[in-house]
């Protein structure tokens, strides 16, 4: 049989027909699987959830069948807390169903931060340090004449603060700071007062708590507590000096 009749005999008519078909049904197998793999029907636009609350947000994302994903947060005073402050992918991304989303939010919590500040410290160093913690700070000054310029205290609520202490940011901070003085005050009589009397009483007569000593007879935490002062420096009988003046005392038990 020659060239010519065999390519218009029978039989390789049904192959030619029989390899296109074969070919057709793979191409429409693998289209058809291309189209389920897609799945184009799924496809949905991302919704604005900025500024709601986590648990809103998380609802209108399960109703598209979308996957909320929470984070981290983040702190800020003007912001409401716990509400979305940054959401990926944004709004109007169009997406198949079961994508997550992920979501940043404002803390409901406000974060703490170790004060920092330490008695003798720069004042304008010191409340430096305070702002950008974040705290809001009142500045107080009191007559010292050895911490002029100097940090005294810092306080919250009335309560001193030691340099390890924590406080929410935003809470308000009170920055005492030392000052010369000529103006004279008088000196309290001190002796038989507990430490933190002396404290509150030379406060109040703007004199400053110098170097402090206990006697021998101090030994535990209990007689430190205890202990009474039983000599200062200078005395009441000195009569008066510049407000600001450190009074050194010693405490027995």
């Amino acid at each position: 049989m020659n060239l010519r009749n065999f390519l218009f005999s029978k039989t390789f008519i049904l192959t030619i027909l029989s390899v296109g078909g074969v070919w057709v049904v793979l191409i429409s197998v693998s289209m058809l699987s291309l189209q389920i793999n897609s799945r184009p029907w799924s496809e949905r636009y991302v919704p604005n959830i900025l500024n709601l609350s986590l648990d809103s947000a998380i609802s209108i994302l399960s109703e598209l069948e979308l996957e909320a994903i929470h984070l981290d947060s983040v702190y800020s005073v003007s912001a409401v807390p716990g509400s979305i402050l940054e959401q990926t992918p944004k709004e109007g991304s169009l997406v198949k169903s079961g994508r997550p989303v992920y979501l940043t939010t404002f803390r409901i919590t406000p974060p703490s931060e170790a004060i920092s500040v330490y008695e003798g410290q720069d004042a304008i160093l010191a409340k430096i340090i305070l702002e950008r913690k974040g705290f809001i700070v009142q500045v107080s000054e009191e007559p010292n004449i050895i911490l002029e310029g100097k940090v005294v205290r810092v306080e919250s609520k009335g309560f001193s603060l030691s340099s390890d202490d924590r406080r929410v940011r935003g809470s308000k901070i009170v920055l005492v700071i030392g000052k010369s003085s000529l103006v004279k005050v008088r000196i309290p009589y001190l002796l038989g007062l507990s430490l933190s009397e002396t404290s509150s009483k030379l406060t109040e007569s703007s004199l400053s708590l110098g170097y402090v000593e206990y006697t021998d007879s101090v030994i535990t935490s209990s007689d430190t507590t205890n202990a009474r002062v039983f000599r200062q420096f200078p005395s009441s009988s000195r009569g008066r000096v510049k407000a600001g003046t450190s009074i050194d005392v010693i405490l027995k038990n």
